[in-house]
């Protein structure tokens, strides 16, 4: 299919806000080309990417010291590092001389972070350490040049719980601030007892944007997720919104117990709750969280079209992952992965749907898709250099 014209973005911007900014059975959607543009991918790089707070990272991957871990997200270059003190710490991944992108694999034990270019050497806190030859043979020192004014550039970076999130731009407001509207969906769940058990990496084919969507409706599930369906009808999801979070709350929506040996639950749950949680905080995190476990998903945008997305799989307490509880994990985890499987190809095909000039912003559910208008609405707004 050839690739249809390019947009003017700096044109379309504020009557796209307009439209959306409507009731929302009388709004119009993004355009077709916001799925597909380059141009309009580089400009959600500095507009949303920069301004909120991404999630990046995993405690569980930096919980000793001298852990240097890079992250390519939205065309920005990151490296999180864990210092000799436990602290999580985010800079942007390039050599501050000539900008040389520092690290492209995981490392352990790092002594340095040390550029292979001209081997400038960092310390995991990003103070510069040591410039080979930089004065001439033999001499790395140079007088007038200071080294304390040539370290990595750090980047605002907060961990909550298992996770880790950056502001690229500094701008946004404090973490806390930011989720707060998330916060009060998780709160009678104790989330520091939480143990990492596996992680399940996803390629989609399709924009970011509409692997959140996907996720954010439920009228998809009876075509496209039969047995999700059985467990979780449609009908009885309630969508919730506010600020930043967005998604859907059923109360009946798991099993009463995966396996003949039950997992431990949350603590001070009632103990007949199959209720399910499935909230997103925009742009790229999402919780779903039920009695006796909890998945995180985090979207990567690697391409305008490509989306790499990984999952993350916990359980409550330490003795949640020994072997009498396999069976029941097992059942877990691989619900949710076949269950996304489902979603590829349907987030694929929607993909390039929005290809074709046929396409032109689509309506919306008044009672099912609110979620997906507020999460348009969001995009728009952070596209609008006005905010």
């Amino acid at each position: 299919m050839a690739t249809p014209k390019q947009p003017n973005l700096a044109d379309q911007t504020h009557s796209v806000l307009e439209a959306l900014q409507r009731p929302t059975e009388e709004a119009v959607g993004l355009p077709g080309e916001w799925y597909w543009s380059e141009s309009v991918g580089r400009e959600e790089s500095r507009r949303v990417f920069a301004r909120t707070w991404l999630c990046v990272g995993f405690a569980h991957e930096l919980a000793t010291p001298r852990i240097v871990i890079p992250v390519d997200i939205a065309g920005f270059p990151l490296l999180l590092t864990c210092n000799d003190d436990l602290e999580i710490k985010a800079f942007h991944n390039i050599c501050p001389h000539r900008g040389f992108k520092l690290v492209a694999d995981q490392q352990a034990e790092k002594a340095a972070i040390r550029c292979p270019y001209h081997a400038w050497a960092f310390d995991m806190n990003g103070a510069l350490k040591s410039t080979p030859h930089w004065g001439g043979y033999r001499e790395h020192q140079l007088e007038g040049f200071d080294p304390a004014c040539h370290g990595l550039f750090e980047i605002r970076c907060e961990r909550w719980h298992q996770w880790v999130f950056v502001n690229v731009d500094g701008r946004a407001p404090p973490l806390e601030d930011y989720m707060r509207p998330f916060l009060r969906h998780f709160e009678e769940y104790d989330l520091d007892g939480l143990v990492h058990k596996e992680t399940a990496p996803f390629e989609i084919h399709g924009n970011w944007k509409l692997v959140e969507e996907n996720f954010l409706e439920v009228i998809h599930l009876p075509p496209i997720h039969r047995r999700l369906s059985e467990y979780a009808p449609f009908q009885d999801h309630e969508v919730v919104f506010d600020e930043h979070c967005i998604g859907t709350v059923i109360e009946t929506g798991l099993p009463a117990s995966w396996a003949e040996q039950p997992l431990p639950r949350f603590p001070g749950l009632d103990a007949k709750a199959q209720n399910a949680k499935n909230i997103a905080l925009f742009p790229n995190f999402k919780l779903v969280i039920g009695p006796d476990h909890c998945a995180s998903m985090v979207e990567i945008p690697a391409t305008v079209s490509f989306t790499r997305q990984r999952w993350d799989f916990y359980f409550y307490g330490d003795g949640s992952v020994d072997d009498r509880f396999e069976v029941a994990r097992r059942g877990i985890i691989d619900f949710f992965v076949e269950t996304n499987d489902e979603d590829m190809g349907a987030v694929a095909s929607l993909h390039q749907g929005r290809m074709s000039p046929g396409y032109s912003g689509g309506v919306f559910s008044k009672v099912w898709e609110p979620g997906v208008h507020h999460f348009q609405k969001l995009v728009a707004e952070y596209m609008d250099d006005q905010r």
